[in-house]
């Protein structure tokens, strides 16, 4: 199934953050997030080819997996990278992970997203993502 965008033209509206840096204090932006049964979270971002990941960022994306970690709970953090024109909309599935922060760390990798979360959902046993539609195809 195919989920729509409900507001096209609000999705494609750039949020401005002017006004609200301090020094290093400011804003950042995450580009996707799954959350599962409040059990599994997996959040990240994605980078054109080799975009640099901003340290705030980073700092972000560690804070939040590390804080669900301590609970107790599966998280992981993710890059992934593309090389899809500015004109053409990214399709998250078609993405490379690139780098996974996973108990603490950040380790480098080469795996298409969608065999990413494919693998993830069966080596966490996350029935919920086993299910993802773009998944299911023969």
């Amino acid at each position: 199934m195919k989920r729509p965008i409900l507001y096209e033209k609000r999705f494609k509206q750039p949020i401005i953050f002017d006004g609200l840096q301090d020094g290093l204090v400011s804003p950042t932006d995450i580009d996707f997030c799954f959350e599962v049964g409040n059990k599994f979270l997996l959040i990240g971002d994605c980078k054109k080819d080799d975009a640099p990941f901003p340290l705030g960022q980073k700092l972000v994306i560690e804070r939040i997996v590390d804080n669900w970690r301590a609970t107790s709970k599966i998280s992981l953090g993710v890059i992934a990278t593309h090389s899809t024109s500015p004109e053409q909309s990214v399709v998250l599935a078609n993405t490379v992970v690139t780098k996974v922060y996973y108990n603490g760390k950040w380790s480098d990798t080469f795996m298409v997203f969608d065999n990413f979360i494919k693998r993830t959902a069966e080596r966490f046993d996350i029935d919920k993502l086993k299910n993802l539609s773009w998944l299911r195809k023969e």
